[in-house]
């Protein structure tokens, strides 16, 4: 299903979409669960029949009865544990394909124009995704098992005696307007846990970023009081789901528990003699226990079917939220990237508009050619389009008009996604070794590659000073190597995946004079004959460019050469 055929659908339509991965697991368990209602059947069957054959002094019956006890508690166990497994497997086939579809929502994807934060991205690839697994897990086999086995149920009832199954079908009638009412009562309370858990999670995730600031400006104790006013909020807004989800239960649990007295106590007098309704067959003790442990099992899937209404709320919110995320990514996605290109790569911007969604003007305006093995550098304003026009030649967004195309030799190449090396001005490190952070870029290199990649990025010297070089491991966040060191392993990292083209984003920003100069000089020796696009604020990076474009009031201004270098 694409995203732009569930445009127009709501929200329960598309839950029920979601569940698609599973199908086939939630199928299997519903045929389970109802053959372990047969079974639990036929185990109250030979349990009554124990009982008769102990009044009866019975001696062989008791021993064939308790035999076939035995073998239909195990079939009745056997059913209800594979049933359960295979829900649990189409939960995660659900879940896993959820994921799925979030991953590429999220990650860089061609013509995405919106950007969800990352609190909402981490709860509705962790949480959210979850909730709407196990909510599939748990209704989807009981759509199709709860209605047989009721059926099983007072059809057994109505042939050992049809009284009792009178009863049941007259309790039954009260039931669907409770579950209703249950559901309408939680939906309120489910928007506002929602809405809460969303908040609490962006406070969570904006403190631990910017705790260092926090405490630099002295507002961690203010920052700490806004945490327990968001985490109260949800406290509040669940209890009263809680609250909510109680009293309907309740409810529920006195209708059911009215109707199983009414047919115990008949039973009851019944046997003792004192009540006896017309046309109805004889009523023994094999008969008035069966009917007696039968009758809960009569309510059991719909007492599982109105738990599942407050679960659902919780499920149709978890849709929405993810909807939402993956609905904003087209269905024509950029393809990945293929073979990486060998050849020399230019590239052409041929009437090249973009436009971000609901905005009432075009964001940039392009038409350039850059030449194959040349460095171009893009300059303008903050905020003017230079790092928009840096994802579209990525790849990363797809033009709202024109065409945007990678130039070989031998072909013409739309923009594929993990095609060119990017450097940016935030480098990502991880808590790992220097060996390792360098070999994101080809976790396949060898050892001479890597030490290659070093070379050209000139980190040579700065590995010798760590104290286990290679295998020094980094912090989070790239602790223990500088900002311009952090941009040169950036620069290892790009050279080792061997890209002919490369997309730097201010790529010096934040350095000091020396340690700009050394980042240019490992990057031109890094991007030696390949081609390169540098948006950048800085002259001496601009300088020693062959070529420079502008970004004037969201337009691209034809290249000019640059006669300081």
């Amino acid at each position: 299903m694409t995203t732009n055929e569930t445009h127009g659908k709501g929200d329960d339509a598309w839950l029920a979409e979601c569940a698609a991965p599973g199908r086939h697991s939630f199928g299997l368990a519903s045929a389970l669960q109802t053959l372990e209602t047969l079974f639990t059947i036929a185990r109250w069957g030979t349990l009554a029949w124990t009982a008769q054959a102990v009044m009866d002094r019975a001696a062989a019956h008791e021993r064939w009865a308790l035999v076939a006890f035995a073998v239909t508690s195990a079939l009745a166990v056997g059913a209800g544990w594979t049933a359960g497994t295979l829900a649990t497997r189409g939960a995660r086939a659900v879940a896993t394909g959820l994921r799925q579809r979030l991953t590429a929502a999220l990650l860089p994807t061609a013509g995405r124009i919106g950007e969800t934060g990352p609190a909402e991205a981490a709860w509705a690839m962790v949480d959210l995704a979850d909730d709407v697994a196990d909510f599939h897990a748990r209704t989807a086999p009981l759509s199709r098992s709860a209605p047989l086995s009721m059926i099983a149920v007072l059809a057994v009832t109505a042939t050992v005696h049809w009284p009792a199954a009178i009863v049941l079908a007259l309790t039954t009638a009260l039931l669907p307007l409770n579950m209703r009412l249950a559901g309408l009562f939680a939906q309120h309370g489910a928007d506002r846990q929602l809405a809460a858990t969303r908040h609490l999670n962006a406070v969570v995730l904006d403190s631990f970023r910017g705790l260092r600031t926090l405490r630099e400006l002295g507002a961690v104790g203010r920052r700490g009081r806004t945490l327990t006013t968001a985490a109260e909020r949800l406290n509040k807004a669940t209890m009263s789901v809680l609250r909510r989800a109680f009293l309907s239960g309740m409810i529920m649990d006195l209708v059911i528990t009215f109707s199983i007295a009414v047919n115990a106590t008949y039973i009851g007098l019944s046997l003792l003699g004192y009540v006896q309704v017309p046309h109805a067959p004889h009523l023994d003790l094999f008969t008035g226990l069966l009917v007696l442990l039968v009758c809960p099992m009569y309510f059991a899937p719909m007492r599982a079917r109105a738990s599942a209404f407050h679960q659902r709320e919780r499920a149709v919110m978890a849709a929405g939220a993810i909807r939402a995320v993956v609905e904003d990514t087209p269905a024509a996605a950029i393809r990945t990237a293929g073979p990486q290109l060998t050849e020399p790569v230019g590239v052409s911007l041929t009437a090249v508009r973009f436009r971000y969604g609901g905005a009432d003007r075009d964001t940039l305006h392009a038409d350039a050619e850059l030449a194959p093995g040349t460095w171009t550098a893009v300059t303008g304003a903050s905020g003017s389009g230079k790092s928009t026009l840096l994802s579209l030649i990525a790849g990363l967004r797809r033009p709202s008009a024109g065409q945007v195309r990678w130039q070989t030799p031998s072909a013409r190449h739309a923009p594929a996604l993990g095609g060119c090396a990017w450097v940016g001005q935030q480098t990502v490190l991880l808590d790992a070794t220097v060996r390792d952070n360098i070999r994101l870029g080809r976790p396949a290199a060898t050892e001479r590659e890597i030490r290659r990649a070093v070379d050209a990025a000139g980190l040579s010297a700065v590995i010798e000073r760590l104290p286990e070089g290679l295998n020094t491991r980094l912090g989070e966040g790239g602790w223990g190597v500088s900002t311009g060191e952090a941009r040169r392993i950036a620069i290892a990292r790009a050279f080792l995946r061997g890209a002919r083209l490369w997309l730097l984003d201010e790529p010096t920003a934040h350095l000091d004079a020396d340690s700009e100069r050394e980042v240019v000089e490992a990057l031109r020796t890094a991007t030696d004959g390949c081609t390169v696009v540098i948006a950048t604020h800085s002259f001496p990076l601009a300088a020693a460019a062959d070529s420079v474009l502008t970004i004037d009031d969201g337009v691209l201004h034809d290249a000019t050469p640059v006669t300081a270098r």
